[in-house]
């Protein structure tokens, strides 16, 4: 037989391979599974190739394991397993007499996420990127020992983000200890040499993943978070990149609509801890040798896990999410909210691709009487993933399910229900969101807060138009074929 023909046989095999490990070890969403056989179907000979780089998860849980800094979660768990057993034991009193309802949500949270509970924050919501980077200036002007920034999406040449960089250079050259993250797939043409003067003046920028094979071979993984972090004392975190499209300058998506949030008290310990890990899984990577890096911790500060910091009265959990985690923690988190709405649930995201889990609780909640709302953009940036968006949301127009399309472009990531729980974050209702991407969201137990939340999301109503099935049902039949060719492909999108 043939060299030729043995390796043919052999790639064969390996597709075989695939496809069972996708089907019995795995046990991925069917539609995942269905849209992997699609690709093993149509390319026999190389949809392995393409289901190891950009389906396999397996890959980011051994390095996390092997350059995380499992320091650091060690103090971190050891707090949080005391918490949680003094949650389901009632002997934590809550402030707010309302968030009893929702002690399941917090002990899911805790187990599922190993995400603290804190009561002792404030939260101020921003609803634009003038306010956000007006207030995330000011509180790095002040900084007088640290500034930590990690950004999906850092446009250095954008005049917001030379602006940044160079109020990062005036305190690092002031002697402040400033950190500076980028993902280096979402900042495609932000390159080291934009922040020469930055490290020059001291400062430190990582890329993720700082190795080009690595982000050659992990190109479908996401650092998808938005941190700034304070002096450990202020920290934001939400939907706004560093780019001029998101002041609503760019012609293509304007106007920008987005949300995020700024918080002091406990829950910044949280984002903390959640900055140092990634931090320390990049700079493990950038030694060749098998050492990993010296990352200091202040037993102090972690210490005030015990010590809980008299901020403010509002509840909060912070949940992280990514494909090294064991479950879809953020997605598992916006479910428990869906079922738990009894009044209302107003959703505000730019993509709307679930699984059927996110759709039937929906389904679900809105035939019990639930007023439920989603707010989706009505220019898109992504036709794809639109048409699939739409799509999704028109399945729920019969029962009963109110979808509005703002006038611009609606990047806000934000749940709220019953004037009680709200959360503002990274991740979209999507599948990449859940389970590909690295994501941070804040989920606040607080009625004035989430009062905040119901009225914008009601303010923003004026700026929409009703979607609805009649308006659907008008769509051509090119658009017709065009979302029945992404549906196949949007989970692994």
């Amino acid at each position: 037989m043939k060299l030729a023909n043995i390796f043919l046989i052999l790639i064969y095999v390996y597709n075989i391979v695939s496809v069972l490990i996708l089907i019995f070890v795995k046990r991925s969403d069917t539609r995942v599974i269905f849209a992997w056989l699609i690709v093993f179907l149509f390319l026999p000979y190389i949809g392995f190739i393409f289901y190891f780089l950009i389906g396999s998860k397996y890959k980011m849980r051994v390095m996390s394991k092997k350059y995380g800094m499992s320091e650091i979660e060690e103090k971190h768990n050891k707090a949080l397993d005391k918490q949680i057993y003094d949650i389901s034991a009632d002997k934590i009193k809550f402030k707010e007499i309302e968030t009893e309802k929702f002690r399941d949500l917090i002990i899911l949270n805790s187990k599922n996420a190993m995400s603290y509970f804190t009561q002792n924050n404030n939260v101020e919501l921003l609803i634009s990127a003038q306010e956000n980077f007006s207030h995330i200036f000011e509180d790095i002007k002040n900084a007088t020992k640290s500034v930590e920034v990690l950004y999906y999406i850092f446009r250095a040449k954008d005049n917001v983000g030379k602006e940044f960089i160079s109020l990062l250079i005036d305190k690092a050259n002031q002697g402040v200890k400033v950190t500076l993250i980028y993902d280096g797939i979402g900042s495609l043409h932000t390159h080291m040499r934009d922040f020469k003067g930055l490290k020059k003046a001291g400062g430190h920028v990582y890329r993720f993943l700082p190795s080009i094979v690595r982000s050659v071979l992990l190109v479908n993984y996401r650092l998808h978070r938005k941190l700034v972090i304070v002096d450990g004392k202020i920290a934001y975190t939400g939907g706004i990149n560093v780019g001029d499209e998101y002041f609503g300058l760019k012609k293509i998506n304007k106007p920008w609509r987005d949300t995020t949030i700024r918080l002091t008290g406990d829950s910044v310990l949280s984002l903390q801890t959640r900055f140092w890990t990634d931090l320390v899984f990049l700079q493990n990577q950038n030694f060749r040798k098998k050492k990993k890096a010296k990352f200091m911790v202040d037993e102090k500060v972690l210490n005030s896990f015990y010590s809980p910091i008299e901020e403010g009265n509002l509840g909060v959990q912070i949940l992280s999410s990514g494909p090294s985690s064991r479950n879809d923690t953020i997605k598992d988190a916006y479910v428990k909210m869906i079922t738990s709405a009894k009044k209302y649930l107003y959703i505000q995201t730019p993509y709307f691709v679930p699984d059927k889990t996110i759709l039937e609780s929906l389904r679900l909640a809105a035939a019990c009487g639930v007023d439920v709302r989603i707010m989706l953009p009505g220019i898109p940036d992504k036709k794809p993933i639109y048409a699939i968006t739409l799509l999704n949301v028109a399945k729920l127009l019969n029962d009963g399910v109110k979808v509005y399309l703002h006038s611009g472009f609606l990047h806000a990531k934000t749940i709220v229900i019953d004037d009680q729980v709200s959360t503002v974050g990274t991740a979209n209702i999507d599948i990449r969101s859940f389970s590909l991407n690295y994501e941070t969201n804040a989920f606040i137990y607080n009625n004035e807060f989430a009062i905040k939340c119901r009225d914008i999301f009601l303010d923003d109503i004026k700026d929409c138009t009703i979607f609805n099935a009649e308006i659907y049902s008008k769509r051509g039949l090119w658009k017709k074929v065009y979302e029945s060719i992404w549906r196949f492909i949007a989970p692994i999108a």
